[in-house]
């Protein structure tokens, strides 16, 4: 086998592949002897079918199999051992393939188009001027988690009267148009907390109710979507997809929720017994709490800005006109042109931003060894464990239990991914050096949301 590379663009080349005979034949009768060993067809004894008759009917497409199979093979070995690094996979052209006579084989030709990863460095510095996002958590923020957490741990009681922030259970009734009762609709008992309708007008209709009222409302007001929805109604999504009218929720009960007190059972419900003595030192661990969490969230966004800068400093070109091609041909789904043209730049974004994280990892080693990968695998088992409140297991059946988890793909990318975003984070700290700069929450959140 032969194969050469013609270079046909900046980012595209051309891998010309040449098989004889002396190539793919012992393939060939390998396969063919093993046809004719598990034969089992109408007229002849297992084993017993003549070659010319296996060659007959199946002797096509057997070399069809192994011509693909040693040009799949080759390609990758080729690919490999020249370090090349492709974008996709190659892409075979149709016309080079259809000019094979594959009746009476002999020397075959195929071409294939590869896209190539585009080179180029990146140097991490402080001249990146990238800042590193801090949340000012003030007394109101405080207060708010505070809030938060009275009212988690305190206890539901029924109400006369509907407020803002009350819990309702009631009936969801599914109308007409003409805004009648749909016979036959779907109803379903369900609640409604006030305080979620974020429709400031529908929120309005369902204060100051009592058990017994009826509100009508639309339905896109009181859910989130159309699968929201479904479940407030306990039926599928195509069932309330195409609802036409509106929808009567006649009100059951109405729930208060009546905040803990600041006191010491709230303070050991929260940090255990006896961590926090009083309200100023419950205060000042909830604001830790609150500053660590924000924390972790600081150290994902200031990662996002600093691959974004370099990004935009970068100006990485790719091989648009292969990648579409690519896109077209290799889609699960059925894809058009202009289907491929309107997502092409997300797509081109998100890659170009893969290409600057993997050379960053390279350069300057953060991808995550064996041993790194075995430590997590435990830690994630023991913290699952911690969970349930049971002692993790130890030598032996540890290790077995993360040999069974590291023989999982999808769990090594997903370890391997954290461990080297923890990497990443750290690195970009050191080494680029940012200034902090503090700013309200609303800020931060929209921060999270654009960067």
């Amino acid at each position: 086998m032969n194969i050469e590379r013609e270079e046909t663009g900046t980012l595209t080349a051309t891998l010309k592949v040449k098989l004889t005979p002396e190539d793919y034949a012992p393939g060939v009768e390998k396969a063919l002897k093993e046809q004719r060993k598990n034969a089992a067809w109408p007229g002849f004894r297992p084993g017993q079918v003549p070659m010319t008759i296996v060659k007959r009917k199946v002797g096509k497409a057997v070399l069809v199999n192994e011509v693909e199979r040693l040009i799949g093979d080759s390609l990758n070995n080729y690919i490999r051992d020249n370090g090349i690094r492709v974008l996709g996979q190659p892409l075979p052209r149709n016309e080079s393939a259809q000019a094979n006579d594959w009746d009476t084989p002999g020397e075959f030709n195929f071409q294939y188009e590869m896209g190539l990863a585009p080179v180029f460095d990146i140097e991490l510095s402080n001249k990146v001027g990238v800042e590193y996002p801090v949340v000012d958590v003030n007394d109101e923020l405080v207060e708010r988690e505070v809030t938060d957490m009275r009212r988690r741990f305190g206890k539901l009681e029924d109400a006369t009267v509907s407020g803002e922030k009350d819990m309702l259970l009631g009936d969801l009734i599914e109308l007409e148009a003409s805004g009648a009762i749909k016979p036959g609709g779907l109803m379903n008992r369900t609640t409604i907390t006030v305080e979620h309708v974020k429709d400031d007008a529908t929120r309005t209709l369902f204060t100051g109710r009592a058990a017994g009222d009826e509100v009508t409302v639309d339905p896109a007001k009181v859910s989130d979507n159309h699968d929201d929805l479904a479940r407030m109604f306990n039926t599928e999504h195509d069932r309330v997809h195409h609802m036409e009218g509106k929808v009567l929720f006649r009100i059951a009960e109405i729930k208060h929720m009546v905040p803990v007190e600041l006191s010491q059972e709230l303070y050991d419900r929260v940090y255990g017994k006896d961590a926090v003595v009083d309200e100023v030192g419950f205060r000042a661990k909830v604001k830790d709490g609150l500053a660590n969490m924000f924390r972790r969230d600081s150290d994902r966004i200031f990662k996002r800005l600093v691959m974004r800068k370099l990004q935009d400093d970068l100006r990485v070109e790719l091989p648009d006109s292969f990648l579409k091609r690519w896109i077209m041909e290799t889609s699960k789904e059925p894809v058009t042109t202009d289907d491929v043209e309107t997502g092409y730049a997300s797509y081109s974004t998100g890659l170009k931003r893969q290409l600057l994280e993997d050379r960053i990892v390279e350069k300057y080693g953060l991808e995550a060894k064996g041993e790194e990968l075995d430590a997590f695998a435990k830690r994630y088992i023991a913290d699952q464990f911690g969970q349930f409140g049971m002692p993790a297991p130890e030598g032996e059946e540890l290790q077995r239990m993360a040999g069974r988890l590291l023989g999982d793909r999808e769990q090594i990318k997903r370890m391997r991914d954290s461990i080297v975003e923890q990497k990443l984070n750290i690195h970009f700290r050191t080494l680029l050096q940012p200034k902090e700069k503090v700013v309200s929450y609303d800020e931060f959140v929209n921060l999270a949301r654009t960067a």
